[in-house]
């Protein structure tokens, strides 16, 4: 009995290690909330950059307008003091259509000012978005990389366990490993519970020297009266 026992023990104790090994892959880091991360960076960074378009475009047409502003304004000043007109009434409308282009040309130079102000604030907006970006794209690197090496680790302990419990295999009579398969679910793995100082060293009840000694001489199988698992006395 001890020696079926023993070898279920062992097999059992291999089959713990290769639930671990799994356990622990599955639970690997694989960067989901620090992708998450990046991308609203990013999405912060394409914003900024959007917003500095959109001030850069402005600021363009702007010049543009002042431009043709300023044309037209001399334009009309050379006029008006070349010489060639001498209606008054036509030199009423010129000076009014100059004083309308410089109230133009007033807004235009002020809202200019604005912009370059706004354009400065938005390129350091960009050079922050771009800078944070940069760091959580280097972190999500790194992450990446401890993933790639901790899943080739467990990845080669799995394939070592899983060749050992095929060792272990043939050493279990067939009867006791069909149960042991049936139980492993709701026993949470632990089918098989070794006495250790006279307890059950899952649920930790202590056993009576009387049943210890049937645990010994029986021929039976014993179980665990509290946790109902085979108990595994180690002979010495």
């Amino acid at each position: 009995m001890s020696a079926d026992l023993k070898a279920l023990y062992d097999l059992q104790t291999v089959d713990l290690e290769l639930a671990k090994a799994q356990k622990a892959r599955a639970a690997l880091d694989g960067g989901t909330a620090k992708k998450r991360q990046v991308e609203a960076v990013r999405q912060q960074a394409d914003a900024a950059n959007e917003l500095l378009h959109e001030a850069t475009a402005e600021m363009q047409d702007k010049d543009l307008n002042l431009k043709s502003v300023e044309t037209k304004q001399k334009a009309f000043k050379d006029k008006l003091y070349g010489g060639t007109v001498t209606s008054p009434k036509e030199l009423e409308s010129m000076e009014k259509e100059i004083e309308m282009l410089g109230r133009q040309k007033d807004k235009l130079e002020e809202r200019i000012l604005e912009l370059l102000d706004i354009i400065e604030e938005r390129k350091s907006a960009i050079a922050s978005a771009q800078a944070t970006l940069k760091q959580q794209e280097d972190e999500l690197a790194a992450i990446m990389e401890k993933r790639r090496r901790d899943e080739a680790s467990l990845l080669a302990r799995i394939k070592e366990l899983s060749a050992q419990r095929e060792k272990a295999l043939p050493a279990v009579e067939p009867a006791l490993l069909k149960r042991y398969e049936a139980l492993r679910p709701r026993a949470r793995g632990v089918v098989v519970s070794k006495v250790e100082a006279d307890s059950c060293s899952t649920c930790h009840v202590q056993i009576t020297s009387g049943r210890l000694r049937e645990i010994r001489s029986s021929a039976e199988k014993e179980t665990c009266e509290n946790c109902g698992r085979m108990l595994y006395l180690e002979v010495k």
